[in-house]
């Protein structure tokens, strides 16, 4: 139930389906029995036939009720059993607890409201894993074994599970796209094997967000196998920081919803504050919306948990870059991937640093090797192709030839259309880069986020067409 007393997960249309149009997000939400987040996220992950009004705000939509009918109706009976999960989830989470600014803050024990609140995200996953679950659980008891002296997992009780878990952790760390592989097979086998434990859940989320980044997984998929993912863990186990700050990575990157977003990393990093990754996916979303200094510190602190980390290292360098602290971001990227230049992340910040520094050809050359240490052979080719415009035909050419690459790419389902404005920014052509951005804004595209702090945008921020198109929600 709402906090008005009504029903939020049914996802069954009733009489209502008569009616001639339901006219925005609130009143789709209202037929389907789900919220309008829930309702947004299902235009595009499911295909469901929504149509904008014309003349219109981007945000005025409509729907036909026998049409949303048909459409449930038509999706298979495993399909709709999970959106009906999705509903309840989104219903719940956006109930959220109330939490305080994270700096010296340890709550412990989430408050009585919030654990009721919470619990009830994952009821439906946990009922439909239930007799699995019991079962698992009982077997396992009867068969635990006395913990070693490695560092406590959840699959303790299983001296096999444990040492997968572990493997599992430190293929994720390596973040090469074999390695990635490697622990969405195992963190499947987990959920798998357990699936009543939010470790090996929470785990997946994370293959799928780094998937998209270092692997070859598209956003789509990764963050859509990511929200799923995470919700199970959160339903599972509301005390798992791991898995609230995965819901935070997701609402803020995929959903737009800073607010919500920076309120899932809080929530995380209070229930364990000594999470490096916690800190370090804080920082990133704070230098997003422009709040450097916070950003900074919130990244000095992620590197004090994990002095060695090279991606804290990483993003702590291209936030100098974005801070406006160029000449000291660059020096500690450049001299880092002499050191260790395997390391995808020194090469992909470097290809954009240099491409709105007007270092082409050093530009030309960090994409090329972030491309093949991503295993994308097809962007390489590329590549190839606008380094022979570059070299007849100058920066104006290469731009030219990368937006096309980049609209070809949007088509295809690869890519952004921000990436492809960002390009236009850096071409100068602001009437193209407009354009671009009012395709992104007409997509909800996630990588509107990116904007305001993107260099690539720098001498756009305050263009008001680039202000109302990008929705600022800081």
């Amino acid at each position: 139930m709402d906090g008005r007393g009504r029903e939020n997960v049914a996802v069954t249309p009733g009489a209502s389906s008569t009616a001639k149009r339901l006219l925005g997000w609130k009143a789709i939400g209202q037929f389907l029995g789900c919220t309008e987040r829930t309702a947004r996220r299902w235009e595009v992950d499911r295909a469901m036939p929504v149509y904008r009004v014309p003349g219109r705000s981007r945000g005025s939509v409509w729907a036909a009720p026998d049409e949303l009918t048909r459409w449930l109706m038509s999706l298979p009976v495993a399909i709709q059993a999970d959106i009906r999960s999705e509903a309840h989830a989104d219903a719940q989470l956006d109930q959220r607890l109330p939490v305080q600014p994270v700096p010296g803050v340890a709550i412990g024990e989430l408050p009585p409201r919030a654990r009721r609140r919470v619990w009830s995200i994952g009821v439906c996953a946990v009922l439909a894993l239930v007799g699995a679950s019991l079962w698992m659980v009982s077997h396992a008891r009867r068969n635990s074994t006395a913990g070693g002296e490695l560092a406590a997992t959840s699959y303790d009780d299983d001296p096999a599970a444990a040492e997968e878990y572990r493997n599992a952790r430190f293929e994720l760390a390596t973040r090469s796209a074999a390695s990635l592989e490697a622990a969405t097979a195992a963190f499947r086998h987990l959920t798998e094997r357990y699936p009543e434990r939010a470790a090996g859940w929470s785990g997946l989320a994370d293959t799928y967000l780094l998937a998209r980044e270092f692997g070859s997984t598209s956003e789509a998929d990764a963050y859509a196998a990511a929200a799923h993912a995470a919700r199970t863990a959160i339903g599972l186990d509301p005390k798992s920081a791991d898995a609230w700050l995965e819901m935070g990575f997701v609402l803020f990157w995929w959903g737009g919803d800073t607010k919500a977003a920076l309120q899932d990393f809080q929530t995380g990093l209070q229930l364990n504050p000594h999470l490096a990754r916690g800190w370090l996916w804080y920082g990133n979303a704070l230098a997003a919306t422009r709040r450097f200094d916070e950003a900074l510190l919130a990244l000095a602190r992620a590197r004090s948990f994990d002095p060695e980390s090279r991606a804290i290292i990483a993003d702590e360098s291209w936030t100098e870059f974005l801070a406006g602290r160029r000449d000291a971001g660059l020096a500690t990227m450049e001299r880092l991937v002499r050191i260790d230049p395997k390391f995808v992340s020194w090469h992909s910040y470097l290809q954009r640093c240099y491409l709105v520094l007007g270092r082409d050809e050093d530009f030309l050359r960090e994409a090329l090797t972030t491309a093949e240490l991503r295993g994308q052979a097809d962007a390489a080719a590329r590549l190839g192709v606008v380094a022979e415009k570059y070299r007849s035909g100058g920066r104006v050419a290469m731009l030219d030839q990368l937006t096309a690459d980049a609209i070809d790419g949007w088509q295809a389902g690869r890519g952004s259309a921000v990436g492809v404005a960002a390009l236009r920014a850096q071409a100068k052509d602001r009437a193209g880069m407009v354009q671009w951005l009012s395709v992104a804004a007409a997509q909800h595209d996630h990588d509107l986020m990116g904007v305001p702090a993107g260099p690539e945008f720098e001498g756009y921020w305050d263009d008001p067409a680039v202000r109302q198109l990008v929705a600022f929600k800081n």
